[in-house]
């Protein structure tokens, strides 16, 4: 499955209303499709019945963010929930082409958080930082 990767120092994350602006400087949020987005029945005589699934738009959003910022009080607190927090919300990366700037966005619809955030150093400095691991229902791309 592919990877996309969205440069944090360009990139702007909302997550239900809140921007998400403590990223590593340097460091990428990561959408991994989580499944296919079609499946194939193959028949004799090479016949093939293809269908798109309903789960194939379904991706992990990985952020890390530094350590007892803002955003990181933000995230811990949606994961200490008693009720699991529903996330909506987006991910617009800036971009340059052919002297025209313009902006990538990925509606990031329906999410919450499949694992317990992991404490991980940076590789830039070597502060603490901290890395959530959203699963969105439906993601889709706007350019």
């Amino acid at each position: 499955m592919a990877l996309i990767q969205l440069a944090s120092d360009s990139t702007s994350l909302v997550l239900n209303g809140t921007p998400i602006v403590d990223m590593i400087e340097g460091d990428f949020l990561d959408l991994t499709p989580v499944n296919a987005l079609t499946s194939q029945t193959n028949s004799g005589n090479g016949g093939v019945n293809i269908n798109k699934r309903v789960d194939g738009n379904v991706y992990d959003l990985i952020v890390r963010v530094q350590k007892f910022s803002q955003s990181d009080v933000f995230l811990n607190s949606a994961t200490n929930q008693e009720i699991p927090v529903v996330f909506n919300g987006s991910a617009k990366e800036d971009f340059t082409r052919d002297g025209v700037a313009g902006a990538e966005s990925y509606i990031l619809e329906n999410g919450s958080f499949t694992a317990r955030p992991k404490n991980t150093k940076n590789n830039q400095d070597g502060n603490g930082a901290m890395e959530y691991t959203i699963r969105f229902r439906n993601v889709s791309r706007n350019i």
